[in-house]
């Protein structure tokens, strides 16, 4: 090479590659330094436009199919054999609280991807029919939004492939996310137990939960054979 030549490449060398390396190793720094303090903004952020961002993840499997309209009475029980127990994140009802204006399909599981479509249920608890406690969660931004004004007396409905149930509204309460006696799934009681973050108007995980309490009214009791 030209030395001549070999000094300007030097020269451009040093005006350039230096200020650069400068800035990269600053960018460096300063994203250490505020790291702590932008992750949780930019999870809440993340929060707030997965939301409305179109999910192109795979669609969760749904064993629901409503049952057929008529004006004869359901039967007072079913068969175990006639129906299917739902698998974990499937959709297998639809939940609805018409004084409220809450319609929302319920799943099997409560995932963040389930929570995201819909309502989850516990899968310690159990399905409609087996006369035993339902856990069921939903977003406090979101499907459950409107729970803060469910009233004692109100009904909810759940319609299942083999079977419609309506639980009327006992009680409403504040309890710690780490209360143990906010509910019971051991007791031999069909209790619907609804929960959500609480206070509503919060993103994110909460100290509280906000829990509407239900007792069965009707539907078929499942029993087997």
């Amino acid at each position: 090479m030209n030395p001549r030549i070999g000094k300007i490449v030097k020269k451009v060398m040093a005006y350039l590659g230096m200020p650069l390396l400068f800035c990269l190793v600053g960018y460096g720094v300063c994203y250490i330094a505020l790291s702590p303090l932008l992750s949780p903004a930019l999870s809440a952020l993340d929060m707030v436009v997965s939301e409305n961002r179109p999910d192109f993840s795979d669609e969760l499997k749904s064993i629901f199919t409503p049952p057929e309209q008529t004006d004869e009475p359901q039967e007072d029980t079913v068969s175990e054999k006639d129906i299917q127990i739902p698998t974990y994140e499937t959709l297998y009802a639809k939940l609805e609280i018409q004084q409220v204006g809450i319609s929302s399909d319920l799943y099997f599981g409560d995932s963040n991807k389930v929570l995201k479509k819909g309502l989850g249920q516990y899968i310690g608890s159990s399905i409609p029919g087996y006369g035993k406690p339902l856990l069921i969660s939903g977003h406090n931004n979101g499907q459950f939004h409107k729970l803060k004004d469910v009233q004692v007396g109100d009904i909810v409905t759940i319609t299942t492939s083999y079977g419609v149930y309506e639980y009327q509204v006992t009680d409403m309460q504040v309890k710690s996310s780490t209360d143990k006696s906010a509910y019971d799934l051991k007791q031999d009681k069909e209790q619907l137990i609804l929960y959500t973050c609480y206070p509503f108007d919060m993103l994110g995980l909460t100290p509280n939960r906000y829990f509407v309490y239900a007792d069965k009214i009707s539907g078929p009791s499942i029993v087997s054979e």
